[in-house]
Parts: C-alpha cells; structure tokens; sequence
C-alpha cells in the first residue's frame, strides 16, 4: 500500500474523531464499528443516502482516482466490509482474473476503466502477436478460441487452424476430408481472409483442371467413391447420361463413349459434333439450332444411313400443308432451295426476276394468287390487261372500252400504280402545252380517241363564235386560233398589228384608240377601214393642197396606207 494512500485513510479517522456522531445513532450499522469519520463527507441533511456521484470525498486524494465506470460504482462495491484502509487498488483486487495468471494480471493491456469490453484494443494488441485476427476471426469472442478446455490458456503455444478446427475437419463429408486423407494444414484450400470456413479454394490439378460446367460441381460429383486413383475419362461421371440420351440414342446409334467427340466441358447439351466430316451434310441456319432441330427429327426411328439429303426428303409435309401459294397444285418443283433457305422455311424468297415477268412496283407487295389463280402457275400470262380486264373495264374518264382503247395498258400505266395513268401526248400529232395539260381528256375527246381533229377551232368554236370584240364570226375572222391565241390561255390574245399590218401600238397611233371600231368601222369586215371616221380631223381641202404634186393622189383610206404603212406623214420611199 503506497504511503499516499494510507495517509489518506488516516486523516478520515481523525477528521472523524473531531466530528461525533449524530445523537440518533444509525440502525444497523452498516459502517461498522470502527469507522470514526465524518458523516459530513459523505451525507447532507437533505438525505442519507446519497449517490455515489454525490459524494464530496475526494477519492484523488487516495492514489487511485475513480475514472470512467468507476465513478458510478457505490463504494460498497469495493469497500464491501467498510474497512477503507486495507483496500488493493490492482484491478484483480475487484476483477476475478479468469486467465489465471496467463497474462501477468496486466488488465489494463486489453481492458480501461471506461469499458471492460474493449474490442478494438484487443485486436490491436492482436496484431502484434503471431495470429492476427482477420476475416471471421476478427468477429469472434476470446472464448471462442481460449476455450475452458485450453484453461482459458492465453498464451497459446499452438496457432495451427487445427488446433480449433479439426472437429470441422472431421466432420466435413463434401469432400470428406478425414476419409480422403487430407492434410490438416486448412490455408492450403482455406483462408483467413474470408468471412466463413467456405467457400474453399482448392486448386485443382493440372491434369485435371476444373473448368466450364466442371468448376462449379461439388466435389463428391466426382469423388463419390474417393479422391484416389479417380479416372479422368469423361464417361467415368457420365455414363449415365450417355445411357439415358435418346435425342439421339447413344446406345442404339452405337456412339462411342469418348464423349469429347461430340461434347465441351462447357455444357452437356452443346454439342460441336461435326456432322459434315461424319456425314457429309453440313448442318448449317436452322438445322444447327439445337434447341429447335433435334436429331431425331431427321434420324427418324435412331436411323443413320440411307437418309435424304434432299430438302424434300424431309420437308414433304411442309410442302403439301402451303396454300399460298398451293405447291400441290401448282406443280411446284421439289427443289425447295429454289424459293426457301436453311434458315427458316418461311419467308420464302423466291427470285421472281429469274422469269418472263420481273416483280416491279405494287407488284412485289402482291400475293402470288392474286395473279396466280387456282393455284395456276406454268403458263401464266405476262401481259397487263389478262390480270386487269376488270380495271380496264370500269374506268369512265376515259371510256376504255367505248373508245376500243388498246389492250396495252403499259402505253398509259406502268407498274407502280393503275392510278393515275401516264400516258405520253406527246408521242401524238398533238402535244399537250400550256392550259391543255390540266384539262380532262373527255374535255377534247367527247366523240372518242380515234380521229380527232387537231385543230384549235373543233374544241374552242363556241370561244370564236361568242367573241365580240372584235367579232370573229360577223367579221369572218379566220378559223387559225393560232394567229392570235396560244395555249396557255384564251385571253388575251396576242395578234401583231403592229408587225403584220399597221402599228398602232407604237409610232404616233399609240394610245389614239380605243376599241378596235374605231378604225373598223364596218364590223362585218375587218378588211375594211377608214382613215377618217374620227381618227384624225382630216380636211379634205387641205390634204389636197398638201397632195398636189402627189401623182394618182386619192382622197381614200386604202390610198392613205399604200403610201402610209408605217403612219407617218412621209410617203413610203420618201415621196
């Protein structure tokens, strides 16, 4: 006991004895009868009993400050038979020591006085040691390991897995490792870097290494019988598969049992047996997908020779069940290739361009029995009209029929659509321009297609005869529309005054008119006209005084332009 401490003890004696004890003395005296201190130090007037927090006894003062849970111990914890002065201050005074000595009654190296558990603190002190505590180790209790049995032997001598492990050893029958012999030197397939005793690694050896459907079996798949001398023949663990395969039938089919012919170690199922080297015929689209062919499906009855090896060997129901088109009735060939592929039996993909009538147009969108009817198929014909007779006959604008319209139906359609028809005017005696190119055929050709006039007038007669300025019909214009129209429009007309008879858009008569009466003024002919019905002021007397030396001078309008044709006041020459 350090002196401190016992100084300390002493100077509660004598404070006691300078301080007696309340009148009314304590039942049960629970201090016992040699404690003289103060009750001050420890109780108040408020209450007797009072918590250990409460407490204003300076327990610094001993030597041995109360620090973390120990200032919420009552002091009868550790004084329990209130003797303050013969009291141990090592923590296996108060702490049973349950490792016996093992660790030198060095508390403080794993446990404080805040916790007694104090996890983080053993694992670091742990890792100084020849086992650190890592994977699941690290989540273990002592005990677990320093067991009652080892006598809650701290310091081991033995850190091998086996010394905790080989009950796990023994038990363990996937593989069996007692029977098997293994070793109990566990990191050789085992780690302590893992959460849990599984999954192990174990390696394989190399004459036998585990890979694709292999490395994920159980052991015992294999070494059901043991983990000596095992065979590494694959029919050594399949045999029984080999017996129950019917899709083909191994058994039947005579197949020899060096599985690795036909199969991976990848999956059972896939099988990369080379069917063209074996049999001569390749399987290639549909007929190498497994999951849809089977090989019965051709094998019929585990068969192996003598089979087709054409298409329709196989294929005669699928041949027989189409209807569009019906290969029976059409006399289809047998050669299927010629329309289908190893890819799928349908779509087809019959090349119509290999026949008298290439599929252009809406006709590749058609179905084959919209020309092929009945199922007809050789001798069909390739002309427009013996598929389309019903379209040639209800057309109206034009009239196919009623105009005997050719049977030729590419002249005005093509391919693409019946509608609308493209038929080239120009390859006629009358191409179509301007206005014409709008207008509706029956508008021309009201009588027919045959023999129709091309002149302007058999279309636009109503046009002249109702034209009244000026009036064609009542001046006996001529019937050439074309002299003065065009075909872009009727109106306005484009008739050259100026350079075919006498200008009046230009030169000095310009904008001296009107309407055209004003010259023509019979309108029954337009042949006549007049230089002086109020064109110009004309004084006779005078225009002959100005014409006297003119020979043949006529006071007349055919006289003014024979020597006017140009309007102006000089006579044509000059004279």
């Amino acid at each position: 006991m350090s002196l401190k401490f016992f100084f300390a003890i002493s100077g509660f004696y004598l404070l006691f004895s300078m301080f007696p004890l309340h009148a009314q003395k304590v039942s049960a005296p629970v201090h016992g009868k040699n404690f003289k201190m103060k009750c001050a130090l420890c109780h108040n007037t408020e209450s007797w009993h009072v918590k250990p927090r409460d407490i204003r006894f300076d327990h610094n003062s001993t030597g041995f400050p109360l620090l973390g849970a120990h200032k919420t111990v009552r002091c009868r914890q550790c004084h329990q038979d209130l003797v303050f002065s013969h009291v141990g201050n090592q923590c296996a005074d108060c702490h049973t020591d349950i490792h016996q000595g093992t660790l030198g009654h060095q508390c403080q190296r794993c446990h404080n006085t805040w916790s007694w558990e104090n996890r983080q603190k053993v694992y670091e002190l742990h890792q100084q040691m020849r086992f650190p505590l890592i994977g699941a180790h690290a989540a273990l209790d002592c005990q677990a390991c320093h067991t009652t049995e080892a006598k809650n032997e701290y310091a081991l001598k033995r850190v091998e897995c086996s010394s905790c492990h080989l009950e796990t050893y023994r038990q363990t029958i996937n593989p069996a490792h007692r029977k098997a012999g293994f070793s109990l030197q566990c990191e050789h397939c085992h780690s302590l870097a893992t959460n849990g005793w599984r999954p192990a690694q174990y390696t394989h050896t190399a004459k036998f290494p585990l890979q694709g459907g292999h490395a994920g079996l159980e052991c015992n798949n294999c070494h059901s019988s043991g983990y000596s001398n095992i065979s590494q023949e694959c029919v050594t663990c399949h045999l029984a598969d080999f017996n129950r395969t019917k899709d083909p039938d191994h058994q039947i089919f005579g197949f020899p049992t060096s599985c690795e012919q036909c199969h991976s170690i990848q999956n059972w199922e896939s099988s990369p047996f080379d069917h063209l080297a074996i049999s001569g015929f390749a399987l290639v689209g549909a007929h190498a997908d497994f999951k849809r062919v089977k090989c019965t499906d051709c094998h019929i009855q585990n068969r192996l020779s003598g089979l087709p090896r054409d298409c329709y060997g196989c294929h005669e129901k699928n041949y027989i069940a189409v209807t569009d088109p019906n290969h029976v009735q059409g006399q289809f060939s047998h050669d299927c290739m010629q329309c289908h592929s190893q890819q799928a039996w349908s779509p087809a993909t019959f090349d119509h361009d290999q026949t008298n009538f290439p599929l252009t147009g809406a006709h590749q969108t058609a179905v084959c029995t919209d020309c092929h009817i009945n199922g007809k198929f050789a001798g069909t014909p390739t002309d427009c009209y013996n598929c389309h007779q019903n379209n040639f006959e209800q057309v109206n604008d034009p009239d196919h029929v009623k105009n005997q319209f050719s049977h030729d139906c590419s002249t005005c359609h093509n391919a693409s659509a019946w509608s609308p028809a493209t038929f080239d005017h120009n390859q006629t005696k009358f191409p179509l321009t301007g206005a014409h190119q709008t207008v509706v055929c029956i508008a021309c050709h009201q009588s027919g297609y045959t023999n129709t006039p091309i002149e302007c007038v058999s279309c636009h007669q109503q046009n002249y005869d109702n034209t009244t300025d000026p009036n064609h019909r009542g001046a006996q214009f001529p019937t050439t529309c074309q002299d003065c129209h065009t075909t872009t429009a009727w109106s306005p007309a484009n008739w050259d005054h100026d350079g075919q008879y006498f200008p009046i858009y230009s030169g000095k008569h310009k904008n001296e008119w009107n309407v055209c009466t004003d010259c023509h003024v019979n309108q029954a002919d337009y042949s006549q006209f007049s230089c002086f019905a109020g064109c110009h002021e004309h004084n006779r007397s005078k225009t002959d005084d100005q014409h006297r030396e003119v020979a043949n001078y006529v006071y007349e309008s055919n006289a003014c332009y024979s020597c006017h044709p140009n309007g102006t006041g000089e006579g044509e020459g000059g004279d």
